[in-house]
């Protein structure tokens, strides 16, 4: 039987990476394509198509398929810059570009959320998810159904078919509650309705298997099983292997995450 090997995708600011992995870890295929800068608007607005990073993903995928030999993949994940979010209908199309993570637009919305949010929490701020969910509320008027999703939870439900899921590290700007495990009650008060808050897995949860037409475009096998995401920042700390208390990591990108 082939040896396993483990897909993971990366969306950044300028582009995206593929990589695929043995169980011992060797690095078995790489690939890399470019994204186009995002439009920014003098409001503090910056947006990006969604289908941008799904042109992007195909043929990255495509050529980790070619490259891996007679591997077996057995699982893909997605990480995604944190907090970038978009609304979308329940099979997945996009009703607007995406907000992406450093779109401080949303400072009204963020006035709202301080009144009634902890001081704490991560939903906080005007580049937080929750701000972004506001503001394309309030912008776009959606019918009854629509999804909010993160970066990484589009491009993994148009991996997988399956759109309205999420995962914790992705949700905490959100307003999600990882040490409860649940959406907090002083959501409610900010009539987020009829915008539907994702379901919120642990990372690498299984979220179901590439659909057919996926497999047919990348060559990955269909039975290629989809794993919940994470958000850069934390998929960066995993890939350096830091697993203890004590360890310390700096990643410099388009920002400096401690």
């Amino acid at each position: 039987m082939a040896d396993p090997c483990f897909i993971g995708v990366d969306l950044g600011t300028s582009g995206c990476r593929a990589v695929a992995i043995a169980r011992d870890r060797r690095v078995l295929a790489e690939a890399r394509v470019g994204l186009p800068a995002p439009t920014r608007s003098a409001s503090g607005g910056v947006e990006q198509s969604p289908e941008l990073w799904w042109r992007a993903v195909v043929p990255v995928l495509r050529e980790i398929a070619a490259g891996i030999g007679s591997a077996r993949p057995t699982s893909l994940s997605v990480d995604g810059t944190s907090s970038t979010l978009l609304l979308c209908s329940p099979d997945g199309a996009p009703l607007a570009p995406a907000l992406m993570y450093n779109d401080d637009s949303g400072r009204a919305e963020a006035e709202r959320i301080s009144g009634i949010a902890p001081a704490e929490s991560p939903a906080r701020g005007a580049s937080s998810s929750l701000a972004k969910l506001l503001r394309l509320k309030d912008r776009l008027s959606p019918p009854r159904g629509t999804l909010a999703l993160h970066q990484a939870d589009w491009v993994l439900g148009r991996l997988s078919g399956r759109f309205g899921v999420s995962d914790w590290n992705n949700c905490l700007k959100l307003g999600y509650d990882a040490q409860k495990g649940c959406w907090p009650d002083w959501i409610r008060a900010l009539d987020i309705e009829p915008v539907v808050l994702p379901k919120v897995l642990a990372p690498g949860t299984p979220i179901g298997s590439l659909t057919a037409s996926v497999a047919e475009e990348t060559g990955l096998p269909a039975h290629t099983r989809v794993v919940a995401g994470t958000t850069d920042s934390t998929a960066a700390v995993i890939a350096t292997g830091a697993s203890a208390p004590g360890d310390a990591i700096t990643c410099l990108g388009s920002t400096l995450v401690l």
